[in-house]
């Protein structure tokens, strides 16, 4: 089948990529020809001038310019060349076709946060002017936002007449099951994201670094820069003789900030003594790669890690505060168990994923 997905690839860090990248690599192994929509974001809810924060481009360098002052010289050279990774990965490895062209079988609308509308409500991820004979989501979030959220900004309609145009609706979080029960009548299961479906095994041993001893951090430039958690994080690094390097994203704190491409970022993980994150795909990666996690759950994202860390056993990995890491650390994972639930996992999102697409569950 001719299948196009909808999704955020122009998001500026690894996990989106990599997530897309994983969902178009599974649909490839199921034999079928697939290509990514592209479309023109909306922001809607951002502050005037901000929106070129959430784009991937030559065009969001303005945005880092204006910024300069409070962030430096090294976190704009950074993110530049990030950009331009990033970029150069999605035009090696992503087809493209504009969303006003595509007419193929179906249309796959996830993973991530397509259902959100924090930022901006885009119609497209609800269907509106989709010309494919199916319209199905896969592991799709509204990440943050409530059926409140939506309510409050006056988009309950628009949402509920688009979910009523899917064939079938999945998602990969407890938050986003709710409001979809909420706004439709359709059946609507937990799937695992597709970073966690695909697993990249081989690709997590393509790249080995060439360092040891060191805590892999990965987490927004705009998070985990509080003093008290910087503190916390390096006197644990030293206590231990390990350094702290960030990876994919940039702290001037951290030993090390090492710019990488997306299946590079695999093998940073992989061979850490440790990952402390307080991202979504930090920690998927961290559960595909086998690696010891430390998890920082913050109230914006504390919908759908929660949901994530309890499907795998793993709520033990969080911490309230950073002094707890050592207490996290000294626990050990039972990977054998992990990996038995995410292999059953795998099975039934890949069988949901197939009668979607074929039209099987209806």
């Amino acid at each position: 089948m001719k299948i196009g997905i909808l999704t955020y690839y122009g998001v500026h860090n690894h996990g989106a990529v990599l997530q897309a990248n994983a969902l178009k690599s599974v649909l490839q192994k199921m034999g079928h020809e697939v290509s990514f929509v592209s479309f023109e974001r909306n922001y809607d809810y951002v502050l005037a001038g901000k929106a070129k924060k959430y784009q991937i481009s030559l065009g969001s360098i303005p945005y880092y310019i204006g910024f300069l002052k409070e962030k430096g010289i090294g976190n704009v050279l950074y993110n530049v060349k990030k950009s331009q990774i990033l970029k150069e990965f999605r035009e090696a490895n992503f087809s493209m076709v504009p969303y006003s062209e595509f007419n193929g079988d179906v249309t796959v609308v996830g993973s991530d946060e397509v259902f959100s509308v924090e930022i901006g409500y885009n119609a497209v991820m609800y269907g509106y002017g989709i010309k494919s004979n199916r319209l199905v989501s896969y592991a799709a979030s509204f990440g943050p936002s409530t059926t409140e959220d939506i309510k409050q900004k006056e988009r309950t309609e628009d949402i509920q007449k688009g979910l009523a145009q899917f064939n079938a609706i999945s998602v990969r979080d407890r938050n986003s099951q709710n409001v979809v029960r909420d706004l439709s009548d359709k059946k609507v299961p937990l799937v695992i994201d597709p970073v966690l479906l695909y697993g990249y095994p081989e690709e997590q041993q393509q790249y080995i670094p060439n360092e040891k001893g060191y805590i892999a951090v990965y987490a927004y430039d705009s998070r985990m820069n509080d003093p008290e958690e910087v503190d916390a994080i390096k006197a644990y690094a030293k206590e231990k003789g390990l350094k702290v390097y960030s990876i994919g994203f940039y702290h001037k704190w951290a030993d090390r900030n090492i710019n990488v491409s997306p299946l590079q970022l695999l093998g940073w993980i992989k061979n850490a003594a440790f990952v402390i994150t307080d991202t979504f795909h930090g920690s998927v990666i961290s559960i595909i790669c086998n690696s010891k996690l430390v998890v920082k759950v913050r109230e914006s994202n504390r919908n759908k890690l929660t949901s994530l860390l309890g499907e795998f056993d793993l709520s033990d990995r969080t911490i309230e505060s950073f002094s707890e890491i050592d207490d996290v650390v000294q626990k050990e994972i039972n990977f054998d168990h992990v990996n038995q639930l995410l292999a059953q996992k795998q099975k039934d999102s890949l069988k949901y994923l197939t009668n979607a697409i074929e039209g099987k569950d209806e």
